[in-house]
């Protein structure tokens, strides 16, 4: 049952992280209350901070993360289990943007040499426009805001435009389009932060690479690098996010798919892979600073 957590539960936790861990919590016990997790994912962390904790530059402890996320079950909708915005926190199960999430969370907490509650700030840092939880409008919404945020915290860069990227000129609105299919944005101000934000990744310049040209930059893209899948909807900007791997010389995609219900490395390779992706038009790619 995922719950919020009490002042013994957070105690136990702080203390377990540290046998654990070997590193120093600090006596800030009542941090985690306002968070949702289960203990499960404290332990299921563990065991990513130590592969992450093996070696390699960020890239390579963000990918070995995320290969050891695979056949973790897929599931949507996780962040939205509590009727007030809250910090959710679920390894046990992933969709496409919280499997990159997580496994860049944990390997920045690897570096850090930190703890559960540091991996969860970095969680926060990611997903909440300026790290700051304040209702449902505080959420970034779109991969690109996303994006935004996280090369504001020098986290990655993005290499499309010099990898010969066209220009993606979409205007950024699905979510105001369809305000019906999101019950939470009738909290108040909900809308309106939102449609700031779609005004703010609206106007950043974004390129990507169209998909008939993906096979003849193949050699460019690293293992460990993100790889953004643009939407051709209306109004959306990404419909699908992972890691490119290398198998037999050829980039695949490692994904939470829908249609597998579990994270995944593509059968085919990308380039081959996206041209069955009829809603799909290009790839954006960031790669990971150190």
């Amino acid at each position: 049952m995922v719950r919020s957590c009490s002042y013994l539960q957070s105690r136990l936790l702080c203390t377990c992280l540290v046998l654990c861990l070997g590193t120093r919590v600090e006596a800030n016990l009542l941090s985690s209350c306002g968070n949702v997790f289960e203990e499960q994912d404290s332990l299921i962390f563990l065991e990513k901070y130590n592969i992450a904790a093996s070696g390699g530059n960020m890239a390579q402890k963000t990918l070995a993360i995320a290969k050891s996320f695979l056949r973790t079950p897929y599931i949507s909708g996780t962040l939205d289990i509590h009727p007030s915005e809250r910090l959710v926190i679920n390894l046990r199960a992933l969709d496409c943007w919280t499997l990159v999430e997580n496994s860049l969370a944990i390997a920045l907490t690897s570096k850090d040499q930190g703890n559960f509650e540091t991996y969860r700030h970095y969680v926060q840092q990611l997903r909440y426009w300026g790290g700051v939880i304040k209702g449902y409008g505080s959420r970034i919404h779109y991969f690109t805001g996303w994006v935004i945020q996280a090369q504001q915290l020098g986290f990655l860069r993005d290499l499309t435009q010099s990898f010969g990227g066209v220009p993606f000129n979409k205007e950024i609105n699905y979510i105001s389009l369809h305000a019906d299919k999101y019950p939470k944005i009738r909290e108040s101000n909900a809308l309106k932060s939102i449609q700031l934000s779609e005004k703010r990744v609206s106007a950043h310049h974004w390129y990507f690479i169209p998909k008939a040209k993906i096979k003849s930059i193949e050699h460019l893209i690293q293992e460990g690098d993100l790889l953004l899948l643009t939407s051709t909807k209306r109004g959306l900007d990404i419909s699908h996010e992972g890691f490119a791997v290398r198998q037999n010389g050829r980039i695949h995609l490692l994904h939470a798919s829908s249609l597998h219900r579990k994270a995944i490395i593509s059968g085919q390779p990308l380039a081959e892979y996206m041209k069955g992706q009829k809603g799909q038009s290009g790839i954006i790619i960031l790669r990971l600073n150190n």
